[in-house]
């Protein structure tokens, strides 16, 4: 129950204003909440399950240098498309959140790949990690892991929602790719620096 309720706490406090957080945040604006919480629900379980697994092993399982490099540089492609693309809508509609859109048309593939990409490497699957280590207890763990980063990105969707129906989507394209762009740079800043 430690382990658990420690892991939680711990996950979710750390996932608050992360940038897979902001990342989810932005998704909502671009594909249904179901679908954007589904792929993150995926992803937080596939990214947690690698950190419990590896954290027994001193060595890492994936090189997280060129994992950053490919996913900066995703992020500054992923806003230059936001902002080049064109908005057929007047400012006055809210954002476009039809299914079907994303890799292969699954929204859910798309977020969960963006998410992945986003996450290894990032101080919430250390912390993971370290976790799985000191506790030494799989399954409590990767449960508590799990449901703090869920909840995190789980309100990250409810305020996507509410700007969603609030904020113009031409407004929303223009901010949603000028943090993917920053999201980026951050991500290449901290793997060159």
């Amino acid at each position: 129950m430690t382990a658990l309720l420690t892991s939680f706490l711990l996950v979710g406090i750390a996932e608050m204003a992360d940038k897979t957080q902001l990342l989810t945040l932005c998704l909502t604006c671009k594909y249904p909440p179901r679908k954007v919480l589904a792929g993150v629900a995926v992803a937080i379980a596939i990214l947690n399950l690698v950190a419990v697994l590896v954290g027994g092993f001193a060595g890492r399982l994936l090189p997280t240098t060129p994992i950053n490099i490919v996913a900066g540089i995703l992020f500054v492609a992923f806003g230059l498309w936001a902002l080049l693309s064109r908005t057929e809508d007047t400012d006055e509609e809210a954002c476009d959140t039809t299914p079907g859109r994303g890799i292969g048309g699954s929204a859910i593939l798309t977020v969960t790949a963006a998410f992945l990409v986003a996450e290894v490497g990032d101080k919430t699957q250390l912390a993971t990690l370290s976790l799985a280590a000191r506790f030494e207890t799989f399954f409590a763990v990767w449960l508590g892991a799990s449901l703090g980063m869920l909840l995190a990105n789980g309100l990250a969707i409810a305020g996507g929602v509410m700007l969603s129906t609030r904020i113009p989507e031409a407004a929303l394209k223009r901010v949603s790719g000028a943090l993917f762009i920053a999201f980026g740079v951050w991500t290449l800043l901290e793997v060159l620096l």
